[in-house]
């Protein structure tokens, strides 16, 4: 592989990794291969008021033949060509057979130069400039046994071999092009979960100040007024013993939930490997089963902020079956088409009387926080939050977000999220 190609692996972002079907080397070389087998088929047509002709209907098959088959098994032809150089200048004589029985000055010259494209597309300027240099000298010795008529004018022996290179920079210019809109997309994804790593790192600060901090000052007053109570009243220090042994509990609980949003490794997962990944944790440490479907999947476009509160939403609500819902199992679906996506979590638990309009509001005031917090977080997504349930029949929480109401992919909303 030359330093070129070496370089360019070295910067290949990581949302290519370990899918070569859209690398963009593999999407310009089958590109080309296209293009290539779209020109013979031109010059075939062009061509064919006169006959083929035995040896040129032959060399025709045979580059129809190699252009098919390295269209159909791409992968090892790719990695072949970027390891030998040598197998382009072999094309290039193939090619010269054609240049030969066809001519250089007919329709089959056109379809030439796409090997000097897909060299240039390949490799670096040193093996470019060796099949570039293979198809000039070609094209001239093909020029030797052309009519006088068809070499009348000095100036196409010039401008027809300057194709070949003009084709090879074309080559190398398309590249570059990819490249450079890659090395923009894989920034531009930087900088969203960027925004939105430092969005969630100020939530967890307001929510210690709010939650954590409260709890640990709320259990600093009960233990300084411990020693009274024991002197003058031994109920009451017990009862205060209980609630900051309670408190401290909770103190505990809410510390290991910042902790392990900050260790979080799910937000940067593709939406249906991230939703697999929380319910699959989430059921071995709540020993609960989950069901998971994802179905209908348009791609992996979603911008950050918009995953980062669906996978938001989903931890929420598996916290809140766990802590409220006293559920045997639970049902995840993950639903996406071209106009947007769902999320819903239904659990067959206790399940609650919902308040009159789903007011989340009046949720708030009964200590459902929770489901305030998802609310929140569904809006700034774009979306909205709807809930189902019933005592004794279990809880449905269902997002759902139209891909017209996504905020900008590199403009997320960093207003707080309340729990």
């Amino acid at each position: 592989m030359s330093g070129q190609d070496e370089a360019s692996a070295q910067h290949e972002p990581a949302q290519y990794e370990g899918r070569p079907a859209t690398t963009r080397l593999a999407v310009t070389f089958r590109l080309l291969l296209l293009l290539r087998g779209l020109l013979l088929a031109m010059a075939v047509v062009l061509h064919g008021s006169g006959g083929l002709g035995r040896d040129l209907g032959i060399a025709i098959a045979l580059l129809g033949v190699e252009t098919a088959v390295a269209l159909g098994a791409w992968r090892p032809v790719l990695r072949l060509l970027r390891r030998m150089p040598l197998l382009c200048c072999l094309d290039a004589l193939l090619v010269f057979a054609v240049l030969v029985e066809g001519g250089v000055f007919g329709p089959f010259f056109l379809f030439t130069v796409m090997t000097a494209a897909i060299a240039g597309v390949l490799y670096a300027w040193g093996p470019v400039l060796l099949v570039c240099a293979a198809q000039i000298a070609l094209c001239f010795a093909a020029m030797g046994p052309a009519s006088p008529a068809d070499r009348h004018d000095p100036g196409l022996l010039i401008a027809l071999p300057v194709f070949y290179p003009l084709a090879a920079c074309a080559g190398v210019a398309l590249r570059i092009l990819f490249d450079q809109y890659a090395e923009a997309e894989e920034a531009r994804r930087r900088a969203e979960a960027a925004l939105a790593a430092a969005d969630e790192r100020t939530r967890l600060a307001r929510e210690m100040h709010d939650s954590l901090a409260k709890t640990l000052q709320g259990i600093t007053l009960s233990a300084a007024a411990l020693p009274v109570w024991i002197r003058t009243s031994p109920d009451r220090a017990e009862r205060d013993a209980r609630d900051i042994l309670s408190a401290l509990r909770v103190a505990a609980r809410e510390a290991r939930g910042l902790i392990a949003d900050l260790r979080e490794e799910a937000y940067g997962l593709p939406l249906p490997a991230a939703v697999g990944s929380v319910a699959a944790g989430w059921s071995r440490a709540a020993a609960i089963p989950v069901e998971v479907a994802a179905g209908g999947w348009p791609g992996d476009d979603i911008p950050v902020a918009v995953r980062y509160e669906i996978v938001s939403v989903l931890k929420e609500a598996l916290t809140n079956v766990e802590r409220h819902a006293r559920a045997g199992r639970v049902e995840i679906r993950l639903l996406g088409s071209a106009d947007g996506l769902e999320l819903s979590v239904r659990d067959d638990g206790a399940g609650f009387v919902l308040p009159d309009g789903e007011r989340f509001d009046l949720l708030a005031r009964d200590g459902h926080y929770g489901l305030v917090g998802m609310a929140e977080r569904a809006r700034r997504a774009g979306g909205r939050l709807r809930l189902r349930s019933a005592p004794g029949h279990g809880t449905t929480v269902t997002m759902t977000v139209a891909r017209a109401s996504w905020p900008a992919a590199d403009a997320p909303e960093s207003a707080g999220h309340a729990r």
